[in-house]
């Protein structure tokens, strides 16, 4: 059965942005199967597009979300357009997004152990998009914090940007610095909101890089294809 791969990003309304774009052409470039990159959002390099050219070449397609968490994105909208736009015939395997992958927690772990080393005894809080309407990405959040936590000397506090568990609710009172570990994709606008944010109440914290064409991010999609493309070869 002749598979393809659809790369699916966040993507943008009015433009189509370049945060990971070099890093997934790089590995459009190592692997052998008709590969095809469309967004989310706007209306130029569309998913449907993507899958649409795509069924013309294969009849097995595996979906990787290059998103961080499963939230409404991954839950309810890339199914239901996927199948809006899915032939007779086709199948579709849609992997799990990037956040719980090797690749991912190993640059965390990387980056904080790093700053830690540079400024000791700072607490790391761990900011990433959240969402009012699942639970799960926060319970991913949070065990992410509790492992890291157990590889680094200071406390890692798991917090969302929307939802439960806001950074500026576990703010509170902090006026001592802190160490900022933005879980994003790319540093964009809700990044920066995030990092305005912090500085109004803690201007001395220190804000570590976010994923943003970041090798992880191309050794994350890799951890994921391996579960269902054997062999795969790069």
């Amino acid at each position: 059965m002749a598979q393809g791969i659809l790369y699916v990003l966040h993507g943008r309304r009015n433009k189509v942005p370049q945060a990971n774009l070099h890093l997934l052409r790089e590995l459009m470039q190592e692997l052998p199967q008709p590969q095809v990159i469309g967004f989310l959002e706007g209306e130029q390099q569309t998913l449907e597009a993507g899958l649409k050219q795509l069924q013309r070449q294969v009849n097995n397609v595996v979906v990787v979300p290059v998103l961080l968490f499963a939230a409404t994105h991954v839950r309810q909208d890339l199914p239901r357009r996927l199948k809006a736009c899915q032939k007779s015939g086709v199948t579709i395997t849609v992997l799990e997004p990037l956040a719980t992958t090797t690749a991912v927690f190993d640059f965390l772990k990387q980056q904080l152990a790093q700053a830690c080393r540079v400024l000791p005894r700072r607490p790391i809080l761990l900011i990433a998009h959240g969402t009012p309407h699942f639970v799960e990405p926060y319970q991913q959040l949070a065990n992410l914090a509790a492992q890291l936590q157990q590889q680094l000397p200071v406390s890692v506090i798991a917090a969302n940007y929307i939802g439960s568990h806001q950074f500026t609710e576990l703010l509170g009172d902090q006026t001592e610095p802190v160490i900022v570990q933005r879980l994003f994709l790319t540093d964009g606008r809700i990044a920066g909101k995030i990092k305005h944010a912090v500085q109004q109440q803690v201007p001395d914290a220190l804000f570590l890089p976010t994923l943003e064409n970041q090798l992880a991010v191309k050794q994350a999609i890799l951890e994921r294809l391996a579960t269902i493309m054997v062999p795969l070869q790069v």
